[in-house]
Order: structure tokens, then sequence, then C-alpha cells
């Protein structure tokens, strides 16, 4: 009976221990409003929130190398971060914001501006 038992035992204490590190492996999510909330500080209160909005959907696009964004970078040099296999034009980042938020970009155009207008574009249509 106890022989039956210490196996029992092994056999779960074995079970949990596989279940618990193939839970570990899985791919985890990025959250990337977090990963870039640094950027907030950069920025007046009210334009905060735009701020670390665009600069999440940048991070989705150019990886962790958005941890060194700063409100000088233009929208040149945000896309050569990008990852070697995925590269994301200017060209595609300035459609982007004319068709989500109704501003005009171009290459030379800072990360501070793109939220000055956009804050200032969204103060107008409310």
């Amino acid at each position: 009976m106890t022989l039956q038992f210490f196996i029992f035992v092994g056999f779960l204490i074995l079970a949990l221990t596989a279940v618990l590190l193939w839970r570990r492996t899985g791919a985890k999510v990025v959250d990337w409003e977090l990963v870039v909330a640094f950027i907030r500080r950069d920025f007046p209160p009210d334009q905060r929130d735009v701020a670390q909005e665009i600069a999440a959907g940048l991070g989705e696009l150019v990886g962790f190398e958005i941890k060194q964004l700063r409100p000088e970078h233009t929208l040149k040099q945000i896309t050569e971060w990008g990852p070697y296999f995925f590269s994301v034009r200017v060209e595609d980042l300035a459609m982007m914001f004319q068709a989500e938020y109704g501003v005009a970009c171009d290459d030379d155009i800072t990360f501070r501006t793109v939220v000055e207008r956009i804050v200032a574009n969204q103060k107008k249509c409310t």
C-alpha cells in the first residue's frame, strides 16, 4: 500500500511540474502601452494619452527598439528601427496617420509634431 502511494505522489509531482513548465513556455503577449509608458513624461498632460497610444502602435511595428523613442525622433528614424525582415515605410505610416487621425505627415516630421497635430485635430472635431 505505501509503495503504491509513493509512486502515485511521485507521478503527481512529475505531472504537475510538466504542466507548469509547459504553461510557462507559452507565448506571452506584449503590453505595448506599458512598454512605452515612459514617453508620457515628455509631453504636457493633455497630450500624454495620445503620445502613449501612438507610441504603442509604433511599438507593434518596430518592436522593442521603440524604447529608444524620444519626441525629437522623426518618422524616418523610427521606421529604421524595424526588424530587417519586416520593413516599415514612412509612406505607410503617413497614410495610416492620415486615415486614422486626419493628420498629414512627411519623412521629417517629429513624433512630438505628430502628437501635437493629432491632439489639435481631436480638439477641433469635438
